[in-house]
């Protein structure tokens, strides 16, 4: 995604924001913290024992969050991150407690993101109460939709998880390989295969 591109997404997204009373004053300290950061497909932004210290906004491309075993080292993908699905990505078992993270977020395809301190964010919601409430409704729909996810990967057959993606999520289908998505369904690519013939 050209820098162009990038510029007209952000501004954008912060119109958006002031349409709702986000007040100038915040909007230009955003622009002035936030950093745009390209991410190679395979690439990591976050690796098991970081520190998320940073919001970030998908603008292009896509990623996924994986937790890693601390002890076996073996990886699951829990969640799912794109322009049009879960725009707004951090490591939530760091984020909010500043704790080292178990998981990573890996592009999927070469991706673009824009990265918002923590700190800045802990500012804006002090400072000012129409970004108190934006970022209050992000967080309470990123912890659904996160929880949402949770439960289908405990509760449901490999079956009904595809057919979760397929019906709720159909962007994944067709930006995430099919590992990540065989992954989450908790069966081998070859069998992820086999259940897409059958859809």
């Amino acid at each position: 995604m050209r820098q162009k591109s990038l510029n007209l997404f952000l501004n954008n997204y912060l119109d958006g924001m002031q349409a709702l009373g986000v007040s100038e004053e915040s909007i230009q300290r955003m622009r002035d913290t936030l950093k745009f950061k390209r991410v190679k497909t395979k690439s990591n932004l976050l690796i098991p024992g970081d520190i998320c210290q940073h919001v970030y906004l998908v603008a292009h491309g896509g990623f996924i969050c994986r937790y890693i075993h601390e002890i076996t080292g073996e990886a699951n993908t829990i969640n799912f991150y794109l322009p049009d699905l879960h725009p707004v990505m951090a490591c939530l078992d760091s984020y909010f407690t500043q704790l080292p993270t178990n998981c990573e977020l890996k592009a999927v395809t070469d991706s673009s993101v824009i990265a918002l301190p923590k700190l800045v964010v802990d500012d804006l919601n002090k400072q000012d109460p129409f970004f108190a409430s934006f970022y209050k409704d992000i967080v309470i729909t990123a912890l659904m939709e996160e929880n949402e996810l949770k439960t289908k990967l405990i509760a449901y057959s490999s079956k009904e998880k595809y057919d979760f993606i397929l019906e709720e999520m159909p962007s994944v289908i067709q930006a995430v390989p099919a590992k990540y998505i065989a992954e989450f369904c908790g069966i081998s690519p070859a069998w992820l295969s086999k259940l897409k013939k059958k859809a």
